[in-house]
């Protein structure tokens, strides 16, 4: 029986961290696609259901990272990344850095 390697799963993020982060997210995104966050359905997709253009990513993460005095690594980010609140909740809880 051969054995298969999994990748090592990343830390599990602080609750509370996660839940900040989110909450800032949530903050963020009206402004970003011009939509009420509470009309925005849990599976949306920001490109599709609301035009969010590349520029729109840098304006998203730009204030992010102001709204939550936090830096986020973009350099792996991809668009499966900013699909959705859940999505971009993920990658900034595994990608930030807090501002000193």
């Amino acid at each position: 029986m051969s054995e298969t390697t999994l990748p090592a799963s990343e830390p599990t993020a602080d609750p509370e961290v996660r839940e900040r982060i989110r909450r800032g997210i949530e903050e963020v995104l009206p402004r970003i696609l011009g939509v009420e966050l509470a009309d925005i359905p849990e599976n949306a997709c920001f490109f599709d259901d609301y035009g969010l253009t590349s520029s729109g990513i840098v304006e998203l993460v730009l204030d992010i990272e102001e709204t939550l005095a936090i830096q986020v690594d973009v350099e792996h980010l991809v668009i499966d990344d900013v699909r959705t609140v859940d999505s971009l909740t993920d990658y900034v809880v595994g990608h930030h850095a807090d501002e000193d």
